[in-house]
C-alpha cells in the first residue's frame, strides 16, 4: 500500500542537508536541524535555489509524489523547518 505521508524525519533531514549543503557550498554534515538559516548564510535567495536543487535531487532519487509545501518553505527559519516542508509518498 502506498500512502501520501511525511517521510521519516531522518530521510527528509538528510535530503535537506544534502541539497542545502550543495547550495551553500558546505558539507551536509555541518548542517543540523536546529541550525538557523541566517547563521549558515542561507538568505531568501538561497532558500529559493534550495527548492530547485532539492526537487532535482528528489527526481534523481526517484521519490514518488515529492512535493514542497511552499508556505512552510517561505516561513522556514532553520534547517529543520526546511526539512518539514518536504513530503513524498512512502510505502507503509
Amino acid at each position: 500500500m502506498v500512502e501520501d505521508a511525511a517521510p521519516q524525519r531522518s530521510e527528509a533531514s538528510q535530503l535537506t542537508c544534502r541539497a542545502l549543503g550543495h547550495v551553500l557550498g558546505v558539507a551536509p554534515t555541518q548542517l543540523r536541524d536546529d541550525s538557523p538559516l541566517p547563521d549558515i548564510g542561507a538568505d531568501s535567495v538561497a532558500v529559493l535555489v534550495f527548492a530547485d536543487v532539492v526537487e532535482a535531487f528528489a527526481a534523481q532519487a526517484g521519490l514518488p509524489g515529492f512535493s514542497i509545501d511552499t508556505t512552510r518553505l517561505r516561513s522556514a527559519t532553520s534547517v529543520g523547518d526546511l526539512a518539514q516542508s518536504l513530503t513524498w509518498q512512502t510505502n507503509g
